[in-house]
């Protein structure tokens, strides 16, 4: 039998790659920028696994001890890797194993909280520090530092792309569905984000959030607002559930970010709602995880931000854990949904192919991988960077706010594939709706429509634009539709 041919870990911050990777920022006409190869490969590397939390009720005999006795152990060991199989299961480790390394920590305030049943339960429930069937709380992870010391942190890939199930097993790759509790443990965590001394809290939003290229910046408000001010803005309602949208860097809690679904994402070929980065592939899904959790520079033309980037590139992962990661992320394909194809959903998909749903959500990966210039954005067809690009000539009058008035914003969003929408939770670019008879029912496009996912800080009714298609369909092919759409 021959020998399996080894897989060979490209550069995975390769200038000549990231050069041609981000699409240009609408308004500024260039992309954002990156770490220097030079940079980025003199930032050590950290190479450490990581093991789960598990409720005091659940954690096994021994357990913290065992751990202390490993010492600390790598992540990846590619010399022990032989076969594509092989690299897909140490990537599989990458992602349940990562964590955010600059919270780790051994505060007894954080390491006394998850020793204690009582506080663990004062502050969790169904979405905030969750447990799975077998008694580990989501969201955190043990781990043995280089100083052999046991102390908890954050997790990375995982706590944003795995999915609770109501039978208490987890769908790796799909949006969560639940989020860090307000517990003091947690507080002591997130705080080791902010730089010291910290901003005030209006200034910080604005490095995490602000547009200055824009002339009306509606992050601009907020950066003279008192601590006060802040905090009032921040304990307003938004209306979505715990975990499936994230207020995150550069993006922006008035123009949220729903999590991304990974299943399937070989298939995709921009990453990001807004079509920020090509995906051509593993690779590139190593360079999106390197960027999002160790090496985003806040640099988009002459603008640099730097609140919690201050922390950034003091580390870096092996380029072989990334790639791994990147093969794993690319075998994940959607679970067989619990739906029937039954009579109604075959009724569906027929209406499905008359309506000429396809022409956008082309099977059999339900998109036809398009990028859709949003209402006041015209692209700039003479840019090399723009023809890069596989833009539709379809509009379809979609609310423009992530993708021109965010550092997110490409002024596109990218045609979504159907696939999974069983699970996901929440549906449109923010997550604005959560139910399939909601997304084609036309009162969602009128200003008193109240959001069924999520609202926006404060916001109470808004319609939710664009996406007319099946509005003017009769309510049984509306039911038959959404019924096809369900076995995806």
């Amino acid at each position: 039998m021959p020998e399996p041919e080894p897989i060979v870990v490209p550069k995975i911050w390769d200038e000549n790659a990231l050069a041609t990777w981000a699409t240009p920022v609408a308004g500024l006409g260039v992309p954002p920028g990156h770490f220097s190869e030079v940079e980025y490969y003199s930032a050590p590397v950290d190479n450490l696994r990581t093991y789960p939390v598990y409720h005091p009720r659940h954690e096994p005999p021994g357990y913290r001890e065992w751990m202390k006795a490993q010492g600390p152990q790598p992540l990846i060991e590619p010399d022990k890797l032989r076969t594509k199989a092989d690299w897909i299961q140490a990537g599989q480790r990458v992602f349940e194993e990562l964590d955010t390394a600059v919270t780790r920590t051994d505060d007894p305030v954080v390491i006394g909280h998850f020793c204690d049943r009582a506080a663990i339960d004062k502050y969790r429930d169904a979405s905030h520090d969750p447990m799975t069937r077998d008694g580990v709380i989501l969201e955190y992870r043990w781990v043995v530092d280089y100083d052999r010391r046991l102390k908890i942190s954050v997790s990375s890939c995982s706590s944003c792309h795995t999915r609770l199930m109501p039978d208490g097993t987890l769908l790796r790759g799909a949006p969560s569905n639940y989020d860090l509790s307000e517990s003091p443990a947690a507080d002591a965590l997130l705080s080791r984000f902010f730089p010291t001394p910290p901003l005030s809290s209006g200034e910080q939003f604005y490095q995490s959030f602000g547009v200055p290229w824009l002339a009306d910046d509606p992050h601009a408000k907020f950066r003279k607002m008192c601590d006060e001010e802040m905090d009032g803005f921040y304990e307003l309602e938004s209306g979505a559930p715990a975990g499936t949208t994230f207020e995150r860097f550069n993006g922006s809690p008035i123009f949220i970010t729903r999590m991304a679904d990974l299943i399937g994402v070989k298939d995709r070929r921009y990453l990001d709602t807004t079509g920020t980065h090509a995906n051509r592939g593993p690779e590139d899904i190593a360079r999106y995880g390197i960027l999002v959790e160790f090496a985003d520079n806040g640099v988009f033309g002459p603008h640099k931000f730097s609140p919690e980037m201050n922390t950034r590139l003091n580390v870096r992962p092996p380029d072989e854990a990334m790639y791994a990661l990147g093969l794993y992320i690319y075998s994940l394909e959607p679970p067989e949904s619990p739906y029937p194809y039954d009579d109604l959903a075959k009724r569906g998909q027929k209406v499905f192919e008359s309506e000429g749903c396809s022409e956008c959500h082309t099977p059999p990966v339900y998109t036809n991988n398009k990028l859709v210039p949003v209402p006041g954005f015209e692209p700039p067809m003479d840019a090399p960077a723009t023809r890069r690009l596989d833009i539709s000539e379809r509009r379809v009058g979609t609310d423009p706010g992530l993708a021109l008035k965010t550092r997110k914003g490409t002024g596109y969003y990218k045609v979504p594939s159907l696939r999974g929408l069983w699970y996901r939770g929440l549906h449109e670019h923010s997550g604005s709706v959560n139910s399939l008879e909601d997304w084609f029912d036309p009162k969602r496009l009128r200003d008193d429509y109240i959001p069924s996912g999520w609202k926006g800080p404060g916001v109470e009714t808004r319609a939710v634009s664009g996406h007319k298609f099946g509005h003017d369909l009769s309510d049984e092919d509306k039911r038959a539709l959404i019924a096809f759409l369900k076995t995806l």
